[in-house]
C-alpha cells in the first residue's frame, strides 16, 4: 500500500502545517518524534535554512547559528545578524520536506548543469545568546553529532566562536587539521583574551590540534602584527596555489580535517559584507575549488563553518547569494563524501 506523502509548510511548537498538493487541503496535525536527542540541544528553534522541516530520526548533516559578536574588535559589528540572514537568503531555495517520509534536499545548478545532492539536513537553529553558557552550548552540540557520527555546518556570528567548536572536537580522538580561509591570520593579541583576531593562537595549544593551515591572507602588518607558530602553516593568497592543498592532505593523512572559511577571505567587490575587508581576495569558483580540493582528501572531514558575514545587503537583489552558494557546496561535499564512505563499507 502507498503511503500519501505531505509537503511540511511549517513547524510551529508541537505542530506539523501539511499541505496535499493533489487535492489541494491543509492540515495540522500533532508531531511529537519520540527519541529525538538532538531535541535536549540548547538551541532557539526557527524557520530553518530553505524551510526544510526535518521530522525523522536519522539527518544526514546537522546545521547550527552562532548568532554572536562578543569576540569582534569592530564596535559596530553586525555578524550576530549573519546566521538569521543567511537563512533568509536561502527561502529563495524553498525546498519543502515531505511527511510522513523525508525526501533529502537535491538542487539544480544551471552552471554545471547538474544536481547538486544535499541530503537529509538537520537545523537545529541557534545557540542560545547566553554569555554564561553558550561555549558550554556550542561544544555540546559539536559533541553531539560527534557520537551520532553527524557532520555539522556552524554559521557565525564572529570567528572567536571557531575555538569552541574546535576544542570540543577532542572528543573525537583522532588528531585535528584546522583548514583557515581567511584574509587574516588571526594570531595577533593579548594572550588573556580570545576574540576573532587571536583566535587560532589560542587553538595552537591543544595538544590533539596538529596544524593550523590558513590560506589566503593578504595586506599589510605592522611588525609586531606578525606571529609565528610551528603548529601555524601559512599560505597567502600571492603564494598560493592548489598543489600546496595536495601536499599537506598527504602530510597530514592520519589527521581528521575541519574547515573554517572567513567571508572576509572573499575579494570585497564581490562580497563586501564584512568587517574587515582586503582587495585582492579569492573568487566564488577559487574558494569552491579549495573546498571541494579538501574534501578530496582521504581523511574525513568533521565539520565547517562559514563566518564574520555582516548586515547591509539586500537578500532580494542576490548580495548573499555567494555565501548561500558555499554552505550549499559545503552540504554537497559532505553528503557526497560520506555517501562514498558508506559505498564502500557496504562493498567491503
Amino acid at each position: 500500500m502507498e503511503i500519501r506523502q505531505y509537503s511540511i509548510v511549517k513547524k510551529e511548537n508541537e505542530f506539523l502545517y501539511l499541505h496535499d498538493f493533489d487535492h489541494d487541503s491543509y492540515y495540522k496535525v500533532e508531531y511529537l518524534p519520540g527519541g529525538a536527542d538532538w531535541l535536549e540541544l540548547p538551541t532557539v528553534e526557527g524557520k530553518p535554512f530553505f524551510n526544510y522541516v526535518f521530522t525523522g530520526q536519522n539527518p544526514d548533516m546537522v546545521v547550527f547559528g552562532v548568532p554572536f559578536k562578543n569576540g569582534s574588535r569592530s564596535p559596530i559589528s553586525t555578524v550576530d545578524k549573519f546566521p538569521n540572514i543567511l537563512r533568509q537568503a536561502s527561502y529563495k531555495l524553498e525546498y519543502e520536506n515531505q511527511y510522513p517520509v523525508p525526501i533529502p534536499i537535491n538542487f539544480f545548478h544551471i552552471d554545471s548543469d547538474r544536481q547538486i545532492e544535499c541530503g537529509k539536513l538537520l537545523d537545529i537553529g541557534n545557540v542560545i545568546n547566553d554569555p554564561s553558557s553558550e561555549r558550554e552550548s556550542i561544544q555540546q552540540i559539536v559533541k553531539f553529532c560527534i557520537k551520532n557520527s553527524l557532520p555539522f555546518l556552524c554559521v557565525g556570528g564572529d570567528h572567536s566562536y571557531t575555538y569552541d567548536v574546535a576544542v570540543a572536537l577532542k572528543a573525537l580522538n583522532k588528531p585535528i587539521v584546522i583548514w583557515v580561509i581567511d584574509a587574516h591570520n588571526d594570531l595577533y593579541g593579548t594572550t588573556h583574551k580570545l576574540d576573532h583576531g587571536n583566535v587560532f593562537l589560542h587553538l595552537s595549544e591543544p595538544p590533539f590540534i596538529r596544524a593550523i593551515i590558513q590560506l589566503g591572507s593578504r595586506g599589510y602588518r605592522t611588525e609586531k602584527q606578525i606571529v609565528d607558530h610551528p603548529k601555524v602553516i601559512k599560505i597567502p593568497k600571492a603564494s598560493f596555489s592548489i598543489h600546496l592543498i595536495e601536499k599537506w592532505l598527504k602530510e597530514y593523512e592520519d589527521c581528521a580535517n575541519y574547515i573554517s572559511i572567513d567571508l572576509d577571505s572573499l575579494d570585497p567587490l564581490l562580497f563586501p559584507f564584512v568587517d574587515f575587508g582586503v582587495p585582492g581576495g579569492f573568487t566564488k569558483n577559487e574558494l569552491i575549488l579549495i573546498i571541494q580540493k579538501i574534501f578530496e582528501g582521504s581523511a574525513p572531514v568533521i565539520g565547517a563553518d562559514l563566518v564574520e558575514g555582516t548586515g547591509g545587503g539586500n537578500i532580494l537583489k542576490g548580495d548573499y547569494d555567494l555565501p548561500l552558494e558555499i554552505l550549499i557546496s559545503l552540504l554537497n561535499h559532505f553528503y557526497t563524501k560520506n555517501k562514498l564512505k558508506e559505498g564502500g563499507r557496504k562493498n567491503g
